[in-house]
Order: C-alpha cells, then structure tokens, then sequence
C-alpha cells in the first residue's frame, strides 16, 4: 500500500488542481444537494408513505365490507359434480353455509 505523498512530491499543476478543489464555494454544489432538489425528493416520500398508509386507513373505516345480514343475490344454477350427477346451487346452500366452486381447466 502507497502511503500518502508529501507536498513535495506534487507537481505544480496538482497542487493548483488541489487548491482549486478547497476553494469551491456553496454555489459549486452537485444539483442533487440543492434545495430544489432536496424538497422535491422529501414530497415525493411523503407522497409514497401516504399512498401505502391510505389502503389502511380506508379499511380501518369499513369502506367495502358489506353490512352485517345483508346478501347479495346469487343465480341459481346446476353444475356437474365429479360422479356425472347435477348438483344445483340452491341444494347445497341449503345443506352448508359455504360453497366453493372449483373450476378445472381441462385434464392434466
């Protein structure tokens, strides 16, 4: 590992490149430090923060969640279960609470 020169080992030409480099001034800032910048990036997190804390909020309300006892209709229809046999939606609701339906694509 090089240990760092001396200022006798600089030529003129780094010396003044160094010098040059100390002495910018605020107004030399890179265009991601300035002010501009800098409150454009803090709206743009509070933007993000509030859009991924507003589904949250909506739900603490109850937005979507239907009333308690109210239903939506349902048609009635009979399907083919896995014996050949039709088994219609009205039938089995009145024998369970829940239906889930599951629809195969084709055979595997």
């Amino acid at each position: 590992m090089r240990s760092p020169r001396n200022k006798d080992e600089y030529s003129e030409r780094e010396l003044a490149e160094i010098e040059e480099l100390n002495s910018l001034t605020e107004e030399h800032r890179s265009f991601f430090q300035s002010p501009w910048w800098q409150r454009v990036a803090i709206g743009f997190s509070i933007l993000i923060v509030l859009s991924l804390l507003l589904p949250l909020f909506v739900s603490c309300n109850g937005g979507s969640e239907p009333a308690a006892g109210s239903t939506t209709p349902k048609p009635d229809f009979e399907l083919a279960d896995a014996h050949g046999g039709l088994v219609s939606l009205s039938d089995t609701l009145d024998k369970n609470d829940a239906v889930v339906l599951v629809f195969y694509r084709g055979n595997f």
